[in-house]
This record gives C-alpha cells, structure tokens and sequence, in this order.
C-alpha cells in the first residue's frame, strides 16, 4: 500500500505539502482565466506562491507554479496520484518538471510542479493557443534530445520509471532551449 511522503521522508526532503485553501488562492479559486490545459488526470491551473514562505501570491508578484487537480471522477485516481507523488517527489533531473508539492486534504488531491512558461512542445509545433512560435529544426533536435535524456534518467534509476504518456502536449519547454 502506498502512503503519503512524511516530512521526513529520506526520498522527498524539499516536497512541501500545501493546504487545499492556499492552492485556492494561488490559483484564484481555479477560476477559468488560470486553467492552463485538461489531460486524463484533471485540469491544471496556473498559480502564484512566495518563493520563500510557500504561500499564496498575487498574480505575477509570486513565484508561477502549474497545479494538477485531480478529477475524483477521471480515468486516473487516488493510486496514480500517490505513484507520481512518490517518484516525481524523489527524482530530479534537469529535464524533469520539478515536482515541489502536493495537497491530500479530505478528497482533494493536487500537485504543484514548477511552472514551464512556454508551455507544450505541441502547442509550438502545431500552433495552438495563442503563444506558440516556430521551432527552428536545430531547437527541435536539442528538445528532442534532451526529452531522451530525461527519459533515459526515468529508465535507468534505482528503481526504473516506464512513463506511458510520452507525447508532444507532455513535453513542456522553460524559458531556454
């Protein structure tokens, strides 16, 4: 059975655990104008916390975070949940989203990963949204790559990780390439 990481859990020291309220106010009570995108999972909301205190900010006075809600009634549940907070909680790689909390408050289950302000390789690729530009084929090969090397580090850790979900929506880009 899986359990929640422990603040002391050796296998995620930095993962905080965040109250479903304050999720709430970082991301403006989920309003519509925060939602970033919808998968098997749930929505994910565009939020704002303190960098230092981890609290909720004010939009663009704060640290950008992506928090993924969990859809109780989705195709992924509570054991999914736990799985990803588990291992994204444990591993770090540069070519990983980071992971940097959760919630699990009643039926509320969240993730708070660290946001990637230029969204999906897909949106870039196949111009959705309304903030793609065009990927050079030399940017295209370097984010190929580097999607290999975190898949690679997922393969081959102490207790190797097969991600299903490899696709281009899921590759997310920071602000360099």
């Amino acid at each position: 059975m899986l359990s929640l990481p422990a603040a002391s859990d050796r296998t995620s020291p930095t993962l905080r655990a965040f109250s479903f309220a304050d999720l709430k106010a970082a991301t403006r009570n989920f309003r519509s104008e925060s939602l970033l995108g919808e998968g098997g999972f749930g929505c994910v909301y565009k939020g704002f916390i303190n960098e230092q205190t981890y609290l909720p900010a004010r939009p663009r006075q704060g640290m950008p975070v992506a928090v993924k809600k969990l859809n109780l009634d989705g195709l992924q549940g509570h054991k999914e949940w736990l799985t990803e907070v588990h291992f994204l909680g444990a591993l770090h790689h540069p070519n990983l989203v980071k992971l940097i909390g959760f919630c699990a408050e009643d039926d509320h289950r969240l993730l708070v990963y660290e946001f990637m302000q230029r969204g999906s390789l897909e949106n870039h690729l196949f111009r959705k949204g309304t903030h793609y530009q065009t990927v050079s084929w030399a940017d295209r090969l370097k984010i190929a790559i580097d999607a290999a090397r975190g898949l690679a580090f997922l393969h081959d850790a102490e207790q190797p990780v097969i991600y299903r979900d490899f696709k281009a929506s899921n590759i997310l880009l920071d602000s360099v390439i």
